[in-house]
């Protein structure tokens, strides 16, 4: 079974945490970096539950950068070293 990684960062906007994938404008955010993980895990799920059943997963990630997905194929989240900043820096 072949294993797609899609990536994902968190980034501290303002006094939130914002957890997102670029490629697929997915995201979740919150007040703690585990609660925009939690969410934006939430996220994904919800947006490849609507994508079952249509044919339309393999499309909509073979646009994004993920070529060759298809229902036997493994999506795995990671999440990148968190890239935070104090105020200022």
């Amino acid at each position: 079974m072949e294993t797609v990684v899609l990536t994902a960062s968190i980034e501290e906007v303002e006094d939130r945490y914002v957890a997102r994938i670029n490629d697929l404008d997915l995201e979740g955010s919150g007040e703690s970096l585990e609660v925009a993980q939690d969410e934006l895990i939430q996220v994904v799920r919800a947006w490849i539950e609507s994508h079952d059943g249509t044919d339309t997963l393999s499309d909509v990630l073979a646009d994004a950068g993920y070529p060759g997905v298809d229902e036997e194929t493994e999506l795995q989240l990671e999440f990148s070293e968190a890239t935070l900043s104090a105020d200022g820096e």
